[in-house]
């Protein structure tokens, strides 16, 4: 059994109370802490002790979808949250079902996208399909006969994924067009180019310029001209000879004379002269037989090629006459005198055809593989022209913006779907959650058949629990003494208490709740909102617990009602105290004083008596201001049972009227000293009133009884 308690200081002035009893009647007004004091009882011995706590209607709760109240504590705690999921599950459904009464919801806003969506995409295919069948009709060279609007799409896809632009120019339009009606063209013998060392002339001529000879200083001729021409004529005359040119007879001196002149050396090297020529002659020849590319032997997409390589082949061709013709320049000058020598000549040499057989070579070898590779280029040429025509086709329908335009709806789509997705995700945890709820509701049925039992005795005020069959267990429906149903939200506040008063006590003797533990019972304000019938049942009920209370039990009753108090307790000191407590809870600056009420003559007979007794305590504490408001409600009780007006009332002290009736309300400050007057002077003020109404004696006598309390 509990004997002490160890109260919150910021609410109690004494922390500790010890003596406490098997049946224990607590009397405070609100706000002294009753609840706070229950409140410790659970939480200091429900480990210990089996604790129950009636609290009000806290074992019934209404079941609007059945119509019903869920009976018992576990199903009236379970109920709001099967409401709640119900609540839930009920939103959820107005978002997710088709609702003509809400157009807005969720749902119809998701079908609308979807309808949206589909509506966007039916003009983007049909836009497109229109632009296919133009295409083939148009351009079926560049399609074929079986192009639709799938192989359009798939067009559109390729100019995606193209990293360059599919674009063309009219030029490059009119080259691709040039190059699907190009025909193959047969890879001809490759052109050589010759093998000329320039440098070897040079080196050779100046060899030839710069050789000294020697001749005769027997003969002298006076011009050059004349010595060529006289050893040109010696190829004609020999020894006794006339001489063709003055027809004197040539002498065999004369003749010997010439020849020391013109030696066998110079003969030499006038025919190294002459074959030198001749050579350079010829390699001018050559050159000059170089032919240029010819552009027919190449695809058109070489020809800009080929036209450059033409140029400098032409440039080199001359370079090289150029030079071969300065060569043979220079040596015909030393030939025309043989025995001057020459400096050495400087020219720039001309480049080789090296670097021209290297290009043509590679464009050659780029030709032959572009003729082997012809037909899938030309693929690839109808390609870039669909692809062009394509593109032409999608600006003109303005694709990219309804495309933009379909992706958005697409996103808000999926948005809208995938919220759709988590609330119906939602509503299956949901309705899973009920299920799971409801399986934790108790069967309350031998309770319900003991509270029909005692409800029957509230006469016409009676009604009835009939059980609703159904996977909720302990769910009720109320069935007024004629047999007709009641809607369950028209039960008071004070039918849902008794319900719940008589639950309380029926399941005190749940079998399946029975424990070892002393069992701790504790009634917090049974009487809130219960008419006169309810109340006389409740009170009989505890009353009978109080008589017939086990040893194992232990019973606190925590009441505001006076008239719960007093009839409650009726033949309460008749019986030995020993097992009983009764104590009154005061407030006083904020905290709580617990007094004990030791005998009959202490404790509180009606509420009148009540006001009296804190009048008295709240003077002995030296509280003047709280005097006021319950000097105020004696007042108003004593004129409203002896039928005096207010006015007569406080006829010989209108101060009086003023002080009890304005000061009592003030909601300012009730530490302040409003009245200015202490205890014993406004206990003088209230005899003198009672006596100017000749009611001296009712004061003395209320006043002592009061103090003797």
């Amino acid at each position: 059994m509990i004997t002490e308690l160890q109260l919150p200081s910021d609410r109690f002035i004494d922390t500790t109370y010890s003596g406490l009893k098997q049946k224990n009647f607590i009397y405070g007004k609100n706000g002294t802490g009753k609840s706070t004091i229950t409140q410790t009882i659970f939480d200091s011995f429900h480990d210990t002790h089996d604790v129950r706590i009636f609290q009000g209607f806290d074992s019934v709760a209404e079941n609007s979808v059945l119509n019903a109240i869920s009976l018992g504590k576990e199903n009236a705690s379970i109920q709001p949250q099967i409401d709640q999921v119900d609540l839930e599950i009920s939103e959820l459904e107005n978002e997710l079902i088709a609702n003509e009464s809400r157009p807005e919801n969720l749902y119809a806003r998701c079908q609308a996208k979807e309808k949206e969506y589909v509506e966007q995409n039916k003009s983007i295919n049909d836009n497109c399909r229109s632009s296919a069948s133009k295409l083939k009709r148009e351009y079926t060279d560049l399609t074929g006969v079986n192009y639709n609007i799938r192989y359009f799409k798939e067009d559109i896809e390729s100019i995606d994924k193209s990293v360059t632009s599919v674009s063309l120019s009219d030029t490059e339009t009119e080259q691709l067009q040039q190059l699907i009606n190009q025909e193959e063209i047969k890879n001809e013998s490759k052109q050589s180019f010759p093998n000329i060392d320039v440098s070897g002339f040079l080196k050779a001529t100046n060899e030839i310029i710069t050789t000294e000879l020697a001749k005769s200083i027997i003969l002298e001729f006076s011009t050059i001209e004349e010595q060529n021409w006289v050893r040109q004529g010696m190829n004609y005359h020999n020894k006794g000879d006339v001489c063709a040119f003055c027809n004197n007879p040539i002498s065999d001196q004369r003749l010997d004379q010439l020849n020391h002149f013109f030696s066998d050396n110079v003969k030499k090297f006038e025919t190294r002269l002459t074959h030198a020529i001749a050579l350079l002659k010829i390699e001018k020849d050559e050159i000059r037989k170089i032919k240029l590319i010819a552009p027919s032997q190449f695809y058109l997409i070489y020809h800009e090629q080929i036209s450059v390589l033409n140029t400098s082949i032409s440039e080199l061709i001359l370079k090289h006459t150029y030079f071969l013709d300065f060569l043979i320049e220079t040596l015909e000058k030393r030939k025309s005198d043989l025995f001057t020598t020459m400096s050495e000549i400087s020219y720039e040499l001309p480049d080789s055809f090296e670097s021209i057989k290297e290009q043509y070579s590679e464009i050659y070898e780029v030709n032959r593989r572009y003729g082997q590779d012809l037909i899938n280029k030309k693929e690839d040429a109808k390609n870039k022209l669909r692809l062009n025509l394509v593109n032409i086709e999608l600006s003109k329908m303005e694709y990219s913006q309804d495309v933009s335009k379909l992706e958005k709806l697409d996103i808000e789509k999926k948005g809208l779907t995938d919220e759709l997705q988590f609330n119906q995700n939602n509503l299956f945890e949901l309705r899973k959650l009920k299920r799971n709820l409801i399986s934790q509701t108790i069967d309350e049925s031998i309770a319900a058949e003991r509270i029909n039992k005692s409800l029957r005795s509230l006469g016409n005020h009676s009604f009835q629990l009939e059980l609703v069959s159904g996977e909720q267990k302990g769910q009720y429906t109320i069935k007024n003494i004629d047999g007709s149903t009641r809607d369950v939200d028209t039960l008071s506040t004070g039918e849902k208490n008794i319900v719940s008063f008589l639950w309380f006590l029926a399941d005190l003797d749940n079998p399946s709740k029975m424990s070892e533990k002393p069992q701790v019972i504790v009634f917090d304000d049974p009487m809130n909102s219960n008419d006169d019938t309810t109340q006389y049942l409740i009170i009989s009920y505890l009353q009978d617990l109080i008589i017939n209370l086990s040893e194992n039990r232990q019973l606190f009753i925590f009441t505001h009602n006076i008239h719960f108090y007093l009839n409650v307790r009726y033949d309460w000191w008749r019986r030995p105290t020993s097992t009983k407590l009764t104590l009154h809870l005061k407030k006083i600056n904020g905290k709580s004083k617990i007094d004990l009420i030791e005998n009959r003559n202490k404790d509180l007979k009606t509420s009148y008596d009540a006001l009296w007794a804190e009048l008295r305590w709240l003077y002995q504490q030296d509280k003047p201001n709280f005097m006021l408001n319950p000097i105020r409600r004696i007042f108003e009780t004593f004129a409203k049972f002896n039928n005096i007006s207010p006015d007569v009332l406080f006829e010989s002290d209108v101060e009086a009227k003023k002080l009890f009736n304005v000061n009592s309300h003030s909601i300012d400050d009730l530490e302040a000293e409003l009245n200015g007057k202490t205890n014993v002077d406004i206990i003088s003020k209230v005899s003198a009133i009672f006596r100017s109404n000749n009611a001296q004696s009712h004061f003395e006598k209320h006043w002592t009884e009061s103090n003797e309390e």
